[in-house]
């Protein structure tokens, strides 16, 4: 009696997990790595410095993750602060001073 609805609960069920499974793969944020060689490929074409010249914090300030940092000996820094998904974050957002 109970055969006949067991495989298409069973089905359904496998469906459903490897739906929410895609999901939460496509979806996911990226990771610290993929962040910096993104904007360290970006330092490169304009600058033309090194992939090696970056590197990245961790920001203390809310909605913004890491700050991208690159720079080299004798020049001037190139940086950008970057959100939780990997996009740029105004640099109004990093030097606003909290009100008292």
């Amino acid at each position: 009696m109970m055969r006949p609805i067991l495989l298409p609960l069973a089905a359904l069920l496998a469906l459903a997990g490897a739906f929410g499974l895609y999901l939460g793969v496509a979806y996911a944020p990226p990771g610290e790595a993929e962040i910096i060689n993104r904007y360290a490929a970006d330092y490169v074409a304009e600058t033309g410095g090194a992939l090696t010249d970056c590197y990245a914090v961790p920001a203390g300030v809310e909605a913004v993750r890491l700050i991208v940092i690159c720079e080299r000996e004798g020049s001037e820094a190139w940086y950008v602060a970057v959100d939780e998904w990997g996009q740029p974050v105004d640099e109004s957002v990093i030097f606003e001073r909290p009100e008292t």
